[in-house]
């Protein structure tokens, strides 16, 4: 019979008032000892807005260098519990070699801790859809087929295909200029990670395209709830530099119209 390994999924608890949980990887006792993997770190920074490399690799080395060989003692000792990270009860895999053992451990990382694949059949937020009627209008708006080098303007524009992040919007006139959306119109749960994941869009295409591109944040919110979600639109107004705007003001839907196009 082939040997088995014992393994856990690693979850994050960003914040221990909000509650939400991800996974982000996982630990095995493998052939070769212990095996450590954070694939997925990068989900934190969509739920709070800001990188967690430096304590995901402090977590990883205080596990790595453990010297416990089983998985519950790692699990409770307090020498390698974080506030942040922590491990699942135990599974287990069989393999005959380490092909077998790392196509078991991708196949684990696939099911639990990777972010699902992009669709184009996500269903569109409200406010994209009335952002993409008035570009359409105007003429401005990419037929199908066209690249972000053919002078309009692309939805869906992919930020990082190796990190799975799309904008909603770009246009390259006089510098390129990337928009993320947020609607918060009838939104009841999830305000705040969500503002996160939009922020963290413009972050990543300030990473991936440099300092001259210009960030766009476009929120929909209802004056009567403006104060209500104040704090969602600091974060998306930060990720922008500034260049925020309110789809349902009349006013700053004309300054965004001007400023993108």
């Amino acid at each position: 019979m082939a040997p088995s390994y014992k393994f856990s999924i690693i979850q994050a608890r960003p914040s221990a008032i909000r509650g939400e949980r991800v996974n982000v990887g996982l630990v095995v006792f493998g052939p070769n000892g212990l095996d450590v993997r954070l694939p997925e770190v990068r989900k934190l920074m969509h739920l709070t807005g800001h990188k967690w490399d430096d304590i995901a690799t402090a977590y990883h080395t205080v596990l790595s260098k453990s010297s416990l060989h089983h998985l519950d003692e790692l699990r409770e000792k307090s020498a390698v519990r974080s506030d942040v990270f922590s491990m699942s009860s135990a599974g287990e895999i069989r393999a005959a070699g380490l092909d077998e053992y790392e196509a078991n451990v991708a196949k684990i990382l696939n099911i639990y801790v990777d972010k699902p694949a992009l669709t184009r059949k996500e269903k569109q937020q409200k406010i994209n859809s009335e952002i993409t009627a008035m570009l359409r209008k105007v003429g401005v708006l990419a037929d199908k087929g066209q690249t972000i080098n053919d002078g309009k303007v692309i939805q869906k524009f992919v930020v990082s295909e190796d990190k799975e992040i799309v904008a909603d919007f770009a246009y390259k006139a006089n510098g390129l200029k990337v928009v993320s959306t947020l609607e918060l119109r009838g939104l009841k749960t999830s305000a705040h990670s969500k503002a996160c994941e939009k922020g963290a869009t413009l972050y990543f295409a300030r990473e991936q395209f440099g300092p001259t591109m210009t960030p766009f944040g476009v929120y929909a919110v209802n004056a009567a709830e403006v104060e209500a979600y104040r704090g969602e639109i600091e974060i998306l107004t930060s990720f922008a530099n500034g260049n925020a705007f309110n789809w349902m003001d009349a006013k700053d839907r004309q300054k965004f119209k001007q400023a993108l196009y």
